[in-house]
């Protein structure tokens, strides 16, 4: 999802969201969800020195939370295994030490990690049951992290479940108006929008940010995640200059509150230029992804796919504004970065894929394209089956057929395009819905 970092409290120890995540999740109709600092919590103070073991193993957490929140993540790791291991010899099990699993499984997935991530969260939960706190707040972040983990991984069923164990924990022992509550309700909401279930995400986003709004200030930053969710449910229902004024009231947050500190919203950056790309605006998109970009240049040891993303973006926008060269070098490295990424992530690794479909449409070099555009649906139909990220790549593959005189072949697949987007009950997928994007555009000028 960037190295947005957001940190929650739980039972003591300082846990960390992982920002790959959230940066991969989100905006599926070209990538996905960025991550939002849900808290900007203090850095934690030190231990007392000379304190004894205990001291030292809390100053190796200490020590990997500096290491995360400079974005120095395999330092980070290395800082938790050590407390891991620590605590292990010191004979001690505690929320803690699944606050330090927790803590790598965030860092695991900053770093590309994903198997690995995935296992440190079910070793938390497993040490979280073995503690008695399986069925309590405390584990309600875990599962919350699993799932984001499992969507951008394409497994929206498991995904689901995870969310709604999360919800179901925070709801009981949290209560029904907590923001943690509304955090997973978000998160959920979330995966419905990118699932293509609008009127269960329109619901519970709805409920969600009722319920952040009774307890946080309206310059809040951890209203910026609830802001984002909810343009990107208005993108997708075509209010094109709603979500545009929802996103830029959250980047009005964020910029206020970090400043100069790109790292902490370029999950914004990365949405607004999405948008402007997908309305045809194509320069502002530019700048957004330039600056979402450079914000990735301030993390080291970083997932190397959350690159490739915000480049293939950014190479898409030159590509339309027939800027060849400039695209070039980009769309070929995000290529190089994503291809050993396309079983983990398959979402990410058809959208670059498409991407670079429409590099090689730019220059001219038709089959080429084709060829890209097929590789780009064969990996969406296998997430979405019937869905409109799948009729977009077929629209995609016919437009290059059409230019490699193909037009028998172009007709099927722009006609089993029309039945999905026909049986989407979202004005967004009626072809007919230029007229708004054209005003969009219009009034953006």
């Amino acid at each position: 999802m960037t190295s947005s970092k957001a940190v929650e409290k739980m039972a003591g120890c300082v846990l960390l969201t992982p920002a790959s995540m959230n940066f991969l999740a989100a905006l599926v109709s070209t990538v996905s969800l960025a991550g939002f600092s849900w808290a900007a919590c203090p850095i934690p103070n030190p231990p007392n020195p000379g304190a004894g073991e205990q001291s030292a193993l809390e100053d190796l957490r200490h020590t990997g939370f500096i290491h995360f929140q400079e974005g120095q993540y395999r330092s980070a790791a290395a800082s938790y295994t050590e407390a891991l291991r620590t605590a292990e010899a010191l004979g001690i099990s505690d929320t803690k030490s699944a606050g330090d699993l927790n803590n790598l499984a965030a860092v695991a997935e900053e770093i590309g990690n994903y198997t690995e991530a995935r296992n440190y969260y079910l070793r938390e939960l497993d040490l979280l049951n073995h503690l008695g706190h399986a069925g309590s707040v405390a584990a309600g972040a875990p599962y919350t992290k699993l799932a984001g983990l499992l969507q951008v991984q394409g497994s929206f069923s498991e995904a689901e479940a995870s969310y709604k164990k999360a919800v179901g924990l925070f709801t009981q022992h949290a209560g029904a108006e907590n923001l943690g509550t509304a955090k997973a309700l978000n998160l959920l909401g979330r995966l419905y929008i990118e699932w293509g279930k609008l009127p269960e995400a329109s619901r519970l986003l709805r409920k969600a940010r009722t319920i952040a709004e009774k307890s946080l200030s309206e310059d809040d930053p951890k209203l910026i995640a609830f802001f984002d969710s909810e343009a990107f449910f208005l993108f997708q229902t075509g209010n094109f200059a709603a979500a545009e004024k929802k996103w830029m009231t959250a980047l009005k947050i964020a910029e206020h509150t970090y400043g100069d500190n790109l790292k902490e919203y370029s999950g914004l950056l990365l949405h607004l230029g999405q948008m402007y790309s997908l309305t045809g605006d194509y320069l502002s998109a530019e700048t957004m992804f330039q600056r979402c970009l450079a914000a990735k240049q301030q993390t080291s040891g970083s997932d190397l796919l959350d690159r490739a993303v915000i480049m293939s973006s950014l190479a898409q926008a030159y590509a339309k504004q027939r800027k060849v060269v400039e695209a070039e070098p980009l769309v070929l490295k995000s290529v190089e970065v994503s291809n050993a990424s396309c079983s983990a992530l398959p979402t990410a690794c058809a959208f670059i894929r498409s991407n670079l479909g429409d590099y090689y449409m730019a220059k001219g070099q038709w089959a080429t394209a084709e060829l890209e555009f097929e590789r780009a649906l064969k990996l969406r139909e296998g997430i979405f089956g019937e869905h409109p990220l799948v009729a977009d790549s077929l629209v995609s593959l016919s437009r290059a057929l059409r230019k490699l005189k193909r037009k028998k072949e172009a007709k099927i697949y722009e006609a089993k395009a029309a039945q999905i987007f026909s049986s989407q009950i979202n004005p967004l997928y009626d072809r007919g819905n230029a007229i708004d994007v054209r005003a969009f555009q219009a009034n953006n000028r």
